[in-house]
């Protein structure tokens, strides 16, 4: 597992609470914020504004400082959010042939009801079920356990269903 990067404000949340031997409950009820909160900026979550002010007085710094903090601490990391690990992979193969999984790679269960991945020819292809293909699309023709690319309109069989390829990683 990748450990988040460390940021001066992630270092110097760390320090001044080892500094004061407080636990994060202690700190919470004493400026006004949750431990899991506070628990999840030692881990790398920016903070937002509205938080600032308690931080800076926790810290014993300015609010311009603690925001200056926050936005060098969301440049490194990216985001103030937690990351979106898209969506299930749930087959894989030729533009001829693809094997469709039965679960989701790092799901509990598949849900194709929404947006899923295949990876085609060794490219990541985003689907969605719910749109109505157009003239052009390319499309993933699907049955139970198999599926092929082609491009609309194409004649399809009663146990077959159409996705539209909504995305698709270039070569």
């Amino acid at each position: 597992m990748n450990r988040p990067k460390r940021t001066r404000l992630t270092q110097m949340l760390l320090n001044e609470q080892n500094r004061r031997g407080m636990t994060e409950s202690e700190l919470g009820a004493k400026y006004g914020f949750s431990q899991q909160a506070f628990s999840s900026w030692k881990a790398g979550v920016v903070p937002r504004p509205k938080m600032y002010a308690a931080l800076a007085e926790f810290l014993q710094i300015s609010v311009d400082q603690m925001s200056e903090l926050a936005d060098e601490a969301k440049a490194s990391t990216g985001t103030t959010k937690l990351p979106n690990i898209g969506a299930p992979l749930m087959g894989r193969g030729s533009s001829e042939s693809i094997i469709v999984e039965q679960f989701a790679v790092g799901f509990a269960a598949p849900n194709v009801s929404n947006c899923y991945a295949v990876r085609v020819d060794g490219h990541h292809l985003w689907v969605d079920p719910r749109i109505t293909p157009l003239p052009g699309n390319t499309v993933l023709i699907r049955t139970k356990d198999h599926a092929a690319l082609a491009t609309w309109p194409i004649s399809v069989q009663e146990d077959q269903e159409v996705h539209v390829v909504t995305l698709a990683e270039l070569a």
